[in-house]
């Protein structure tokens, strides 16, 4: 049985989009080339089409030996998700919860970044899930704070101190892209 999956679109720092791809690219030429020598071994001609045991064989080896960019993230993002300040145990969304998190757009009091690369991922509904639990329960308090501080929302002028808090706070925000780009970071090394 197949693990569903969620497109997730995130927005990424220009080295480590090119990273990943350029570590994809290189997954991708190995398993090529293993399956150009299974091929080799079985005698087959370049016209003769790959047999459907082979063809099932990459696809099991793949995520493991020579995984795309949606199964790097997925792994890492795994990993990242069961470190000790993203772990839990968290307490399920309420029905409002749920709601707020089908809304589009930046969430409140997340920093604004300008990232350069837009990337999407088929990434496993149960990481994706857990994500987004982690993030929002992570970055509740620093949001309340935010609210009590009356830093969220038009203020035509604040000052200095008060925008500093602002950002000091915005960046202990926690969202999925966050969430990714850390498990990213982990892959690229950058």
């Amino acid at each position: 049985m197949s693990v569903p999956k969620v497109n997730t679109v995130v927005w990424l720092y220009h080295d480590h989009a090119e990273e990943l791809r350029r570590i994809a690219r290189k997954n991708a030429r190995a398993e090529r080339a293993w399956l150009a020598e299974q091929r080799e071994a079985l005698h087959l001609n370049p016209s003769d089409p790959t047999p459907e045991e082979l063809r099932t064989e990459v696809l099991r080896l793949r995520p493991d030996n020579w995984p795309g960019e949606s199964h790097m993230v997925e792994a890492a993002m795994r990993v990242r998700l069961s470190a000790p300040d993203l772990a839990g145990p968290w307490a399920p969304f309420s029905a409002t919860e749920v709601e707020a998190q089908r809304l589009s757009g930046r969430r409140v009091g997340s920093p604004n970044r300008n990232f350069s690369e837009k990337m999407a991922f088929d990434l496993a509904a149960d990481v994706v899930d857990a994500a987004r639990l982690a993030a929002h329960r992570v970055s509740e308090p620093i949001i309340a704070t935010m609210r009590a501080e009356k830093l969220i929302g038009p203020c035509p002028r604040r000052s200095r101190h008060a925008l500093a808090r602002k950002q000091e706070l915005q960046a202990q925000v926690y969202t999925v892209g966050r969430i990714v780009r850390e498990a990213i970071a982990t892959i690229t090394g950058l």
